[in-house]
């Protein structure tokens, strides 16, 4: 309540200002700026006469101290580790650079040439406007359908994809609700015109709105990150830590006597997925939108109000029913989209063969490999045969990528994975798991799987999901053998935690996305970040003491299982 009414005093006090104070702040915004360029990476100085994990930890403070003051640009920030590492001996400047190009970056690179694809053609714009038209121009009801329908996807793809399909959709939605209103407000009166260059914040004119408004479309622009992140915690193969614990599962436990089959993860996951999924919309209307929202919800609007959503949701009708028929250029990226997803379904979908088994070396594939292929048929496909004046002229061109391919973006990814790299390479990581060791062993199993939950939550906001997990799920498992607790106990909550990464654009590929949009700021994704996270961890013990304990039978020590330390690193 009191995020959103020093909000509301800073937008009024911003309306009354006269412009003379506009160069003040933003001098001293600059100012801010500078000093933490200046004080952050000199207070952690003293790190750099130590080893070479303590010059990684000063790295990642050097590093989230820019990104955070955004000191540089996001994107030219995220290039330091290509000469911090090799300078403080970290990682070697020949090994640090191909992280820049993994896999799962060349996948992501995929994702967003599809988005741009599906916003060349406009069908965002077609999916925006039918999705108004069935839920209405409610707020809160729209902002709670998105985030159900973004979930649900991203039960089948990856967080990633999810977030870079789902934004340009809310942002098209944002822009015909804006349109709708200002038709209502302006009559035919044409609204300013915008550059084409300007950001999705310019676009949309976020400083125009009322706080309302403007609460509004954050929350929806950073509910794609939020609920593609939860979504993927539903299915076994649905992200990377989850397959890391698949993978951990079956290689420890190869006799069988621990076991997670595709359906027996579901039933784990599934039922606090729908409450992580609320507790995101209860934060992000709260701190948006304020928390009397939550309580009109269930209130008769008046009748001003009832006129004004006719009207709006008349128009919202009006302007879907204008773009007229489905075109070739919508029909085909729609197709491409279907393949695109069907394909990284199908390859291997974790509970039967997939097509990936029918090649005689399937550990060559990965998802990036149809990924590009539909990706670069983007770039020859026509979008309309039909024209008469140039029939051939392809759905995307390179200037596309020149001009709207979020370059930053792909960097900042880029540089989580580089700071992974060197967590592990310089030694950090280990320092970490001897740590936890000696504060975990000796303690009672609920303090012990909190303090674990919480732990990973912070480590996964600096390090990628997948490299949290690679390092720490082994980790719990091999404590919770050693204190005699059944090992799921603390390795369900450890991966879970891995996707709760909601704080810092660096944190996950859709963090990226969403920032990217400028919308929102940092201060903002870090705030309800926080928020969020500290609801997902109390879920999180909920579920793992209550449903799950007793589902699972987690107080019987499963048989078979030598009770060693066999298992952790040599501290």
């Amino acid at each position: 309540m009191g995020s959103y009414l020093i909000r509301s005093f800073y937008y009024n006090i911003s309306e009354a200002s006269d412009e003379g104070m506009q160069p003040k702040n933003a001098t001293q915004r600059l100012l801010i700026r500078k000093i933490l360029v200046l004080l952050g990476p000199f207070v952690a100085v003293p790190l750099l006469f130590f080893g070479p994990e303590y010059r990684c930890l000063f790295s990642i403070i050097f590093l989230s101290t820019y990104w955070i003051g955004e000191a540089f640009p996001i994107g030219i920030t995220s290039l330091f580790p290509l000469a911090l590492y090799p300078i403080l001996q970290i990682v070697p400047s020949k090994q640090i650079s191909p992280v820049y190009f993994k896999d799962s970056i060349v996948l992501f690179m995929c994702t967003l040439i599809m988005a741009m694809a599906v916003e060349a053609t406009g069908l965002h714009r077609r999916i925006a406007l039918k999705l108004l038209t069935k839920v209405g121009a409610k707020q809160p009801i729209m902002l709670l359908g998105f985030m159900c329908i973004t979930s649900f996807i991203s039960f089948f793809v990856s967080d990633t994809a999810c977030t870079a399909l789902m934004c340009p959709t809310a942002v098209a939605l944002l822009m015909s609700m804006s349109d709708a209103v200002h038709h209502l407000k302006e009559g035919d009166n044409k609204k300013k015109p915008v550059a084409e260059d300007a950001t999705v914040a310019e676009k949309l004119r976020i400083d125009d709105m009322s706080p309302q408004d403007s609460g509004f479309c954050k929350a929806l622009i950073l509910a794609c990150a939020h609920a593609s992140l939860i979504g993927g915690t539903a299915i076994i193969t649905s992200t990377g830590p989850n397959l890391v614990f698949r993978e951990n599962i079956n290689k420890r436990y190869p006799e069988g006597q621990v076991t997670m089959t595709y359906l027996q993860w579901m039933v784990f996951a599934i039922p606090p997925m729908f409450i992580y999924l609320l507790a995101s919309y209860v934060v992000l209307v709260c701190y948006f939108m304020g928390p009397s929202t939550l309580v009109r919800w269930f209130e008769k609007p008046s009748k001003e109000e009832a006129h004004m959503k006719k009207v709006v949701e008349k128009n919202i009708q009006s302007m879907y029913e204008d773009l007229g028929d489905i075109s070739w250029g919508e029909k085909s990226v729609f197709t491409f989209f279907v393949i695109l997803i069907g394909s990284w379904i199908s390859r291997d979908p974790g509970f039967t063969s997939g097509w990936g088994d029918l090649l005689p070396h399937r550990n060559y594939l990965s998802d990036s490999v149809s990924g590009i292929l539909i990706a670069c048929l983007l770039f020859v496909w026509p979008k309309n045969p039909f024209d008469p004046i140039d029939p051939t002229a392809p759905i995307l061109k390179w200037t596309d990528m020149k001009n709207k391919f979020s370059w930053s973006c792909t960097l900042l990814i880029g540089a989580g994975y580089a700071i992974s790299e060197g967590v592990d390479k310089s030694g950090l990581s280990k320092l970490i798991s001897c740590g936890m060791r000696k504060i975990f062993v000796g303690m009672s199993s609920l303090p012990l799987q909190l303090t674990v939950t919480t732990t990973i939550v912070i480590m996964t906001e600096f390090a990628s999901n997948v490299s949290t997990g690679s390092i720490f799920i082994p980790i719990a498992l091999g404590v919770a053998e050693s204190m005699g607790v059944h090992p799921l106990y603390l390795a369900l909550p450890t991966t879970v935690a891995c996707s709760f990464a909601f704080m810092l654009p660096i944190s996950t590929p859709p963090n990226a996305i969403v920032y990217d949009t400028k919308v929102i700021s940092m201060l903002e994704m870090i705030m309800c970040g926080f928020l969020l996270n500290v609801a997902c961890i109390i879920i999180t013990s909920l579920n793992m003491n209550t449903w799950t304990y007793f589902v699972f039978s987690l107080n019987t020590f499963p048989e078979n299982i030598s009770i060693s330390n066999s298992s952790y690193p040599i501290c």
